[in-house]
């Protein structure tokens, strides 16, 4: 059954845009050839009609289905992201040598600029969540990096490191030499400890303060550092990378908190980056400029400075694009296909380990827990499971990966977990379509059997939110009125910005409990999975069931990797068959650039910033 796509009126009535369009062809004759992404490419038409009114162009798409569309093979994507499932997996992947210093190529700008979506502006790492990481990943350098190619680990400021047999003492040899900005010295194994103890600050957010609430770190010299934990630390190394489940363990410099304390941090923050912090006007940008001292390991990034801009609407990020006010812009994949027909190119990450799902509020199963209120119809333990389902298989998800990604993504069968991970259950794909698969017609009788029909409809407020880094996540928001509405559910769509939505789910208030919210996530263990979803602080879905599941992890005294993965696997079961949340797709993230100004970008995805690797914005010649 196809659905005539709801569109948001900000989307499309915008004066610039129409303008915009025209004199782009007007001066450029023939559209440019979109980039090729992959091989294989549908070829669409597309007719747009512009209709003049007093002070707005609303310009209306009627496509007759040709519209030159980007659509990449899919079918092996989760079989390319990497796979971490033991210590030694993890720990031993032979990392990327350093690379030599690089011949700075003489760029045609000397800011390049990427027009991003909002986030919550602060230079307090620890107190903001990742979608706001992108504030600080150019400067501030963490122990274990990523391969911007491959998303395999490698060695960043620790050159080295090894653990105990029973993977709960951790010890990390630092580099030697290496200097922070602005002349606040060396960096030490003094800076780590700082770093495990901002984690802890009564204002932390961090998703890695359970993780390192019990650790206790030794400086063993200068450059040697010792972590002990009290359990196994599966996920140590990620906690202390760039990404792939960490990024929050960020190098800032000790000695300037000793000096100037965190007015410090808010006024000139000092790194060890490539780029160093140069300002910010408060609502509009942030700027980084290249640091003036050559970098530790030879990164020598094509422009002197990266500007960051905060633009809300994604139609006009793509004006700025088209119109070179910025160089670089996050978009939805219906925009990028517009753009790539304007000559634009994309940006995609190394690996497809970005995901979307839509979770639920006052999910809080878990024995005595005063926030949970069974007049949630949702949560209500006799019709809530129900509700879920149905809200579940009255999605079209297919059809959603065909228009909200434009064929560029693939099913996600359990929320966070993948192939890849320990603990991968096979009956959730092959259980799928009876479960999740879509069938109106029986999500309208299950409504109807929990009380509820499109005349006398649930009420359910979806919390629409601009994600940094993925504008996805409002065009799966706008399309769930076409699946819902039909069955009873009058879907109330509340546009917000995400810093409220993290304090409402966080805290557990009555907002949560009218609904629910998408979000767009990149993969991540599945050991920091249990955790997340046991004693996290995200309260998504939690019962007494999961957190038992928690408790015989913690409990374990070595690494006993099938023990392990049946805790996992027993974990995906509570969520997968108790319909915790409303999971969608795995995807690439992608950007799009002018080739004009930027030649290239590479960047895993999976990072704390998710675009990250600012050195390796290449200028274009």
């Amino acid at each position: 059954m196809a659905h005539r796509w709801h569109r948001s009126p900000k989307a499309i009535l915008l004066v610039f845009l129409a303008t915009l369009l025209a004199s782009v062809l007007a001066c450029g004759g023939t559209a440019a050839e979109p980039q090729i992404i992959e091989k294989q490419v549908i070829v669409e038409k597309e007719v747009i009609k512009e209709v003049p009114v007093i002070e707005q162009v609303v310009v209306e798409k009627e496509v007759i289905r040709e519209v030159i569309k980007e659509v990449p093979v899919v079918k092996e994507v989760i079989k390319e992201i990497p796979k971490e499932v033991t210590i030694d997996r993890i720990v031993v992947a032979t990392p990327t040598p350093i690379p030599a210093q690089t011949q700075k190529v003489k760029a045609k700008v000397g800011r390049v600029v990427y027009a991003f979506g909002e986030v919550v502006e602060t230079n307090r790492h620890w107190s903001v969540s990742r979608p706001s990481y992108y504030q600080f990943d150019p400067w501030a350098e963490t122990m274990v990096g990523l391969d911007p190619k491959t998303n395999e680990r490698t060695r960043r400021l620790a050159k080295d490191w090894e653990w105990s047999p029973n993977g709960k003492e951790w010890t990390f040899h630092l580099e030697e030499g290496v200097q922070f900005q602005h002349g606040f010295g060396e960096f030490t194994s003094k800076d780590v400890l700082h770093a495990l103890e901002r984690q802890q600050w009564p204002d932390s957010q961090s998703g890695s303060a359970q993780f390192f609430s019990e650790a206790v770190a030794e400086a063993v010299d200068d450059h040697t550092v010792k972590i002990t934990i009290p359990f196994v630390g599966v996920d140590m190394v990620a906690r202390v990378s760039r990404g792939w489940g960490g990024g929050e363990l960020l190098m800032y410099s000790a000695a300037q908190f000793e000096k100037e304390g965190v007015e410090g941090i808010d006024k000139m923050p000092a790194g060890t980056g490539s780029y160093q912090y140069g300002g910010r006007e408060q609502g509009l940008s942030i700027w980084f400029e290249k640091a003036p001292q050559p970098h530790w390991r030879g990164e020598n990034p094509d422009f002197d400075e990266v500007e960051i801009r905060w633009v809300r609407e994604d139609m006009t990020r793509l004006a700025m694009l088209l119109t070179e006010e910025a160089h670089i812009a996050s978009m939805s994949r219906e925009l990028q296909v517009e753009a790539a027909k304007r000559g634009m190119k994309p940006a995609a990450a190394a690996v497809p380990t970005n995901y979307l799902s839509l979770f639920f509020g006052g999910l809080y199963y878990t024995e005595g827990d005063p926030d949970f209120d069974p007049n949630v119809p949702w949560a209500n333990r006799d019709t809530g499971k129900l509700i879920r389902q149905a809200m579940n298989k009255s999605i079209n998800r297919q059809e959603m990966i065909d228009h909200v990604l434009k064929g560029q993504g693939e099913l996600m069968y359990n929320t966070a977990l993948n192939p890849s991970l320990l603990g991968w259950n096979p009956k959730w794909e092959s259980d799928f379509e009876e479960l999740y698969g879509y069938d109106p017609e029986k999500a309208k009788a299950m409504m109807a059997e929990a009380g509820y029909s499109p005349e006398n409809p649930m009420e359910f407020t979806v919390y629409n939110y601009v994600s940094s880094d993925e504008p996805e996540t409002v065009v799966m928001v706008e399309a769930l009125i076409n699946y819902w509405k039909p069955i009873g559910i009058d879907v109330k769509i509340l546009d917000i910005d995400w810093g409220t939505v993290r304090k409402y789910y966080r805290g557990k208030t009555t907002q949560i409990k009218k609904g629910g919210y998408g979000n767009v996530i990149t993969v991540r263990s599945a050991a920091s999975r249990l955790e997340a979803w046991s004693v996290g602080k995200s309260a998504y879905y939690q019962t007494d069931r999961i957190m038992e599941r928690y408790n015989e992890f913690r409990a374990l005294d070595d690494f006993d990797e099938k023990r392990i993965g049946e805790i996992i696997q027993d974990f995906g079961d509570d969520k997968y068959y108790n319909f915790a949340d409303i999971p969608f797709f795995f995807f690439r993230l992608t950007v799009m650039y002018n080739p004009k100004f930027v030649e290239s970008w590479s960047f895993p995805g999976t990072s704390g910033s998710k675009t990250s690797h600012w050195d390796l914005i290449k200028a274009a010649q």
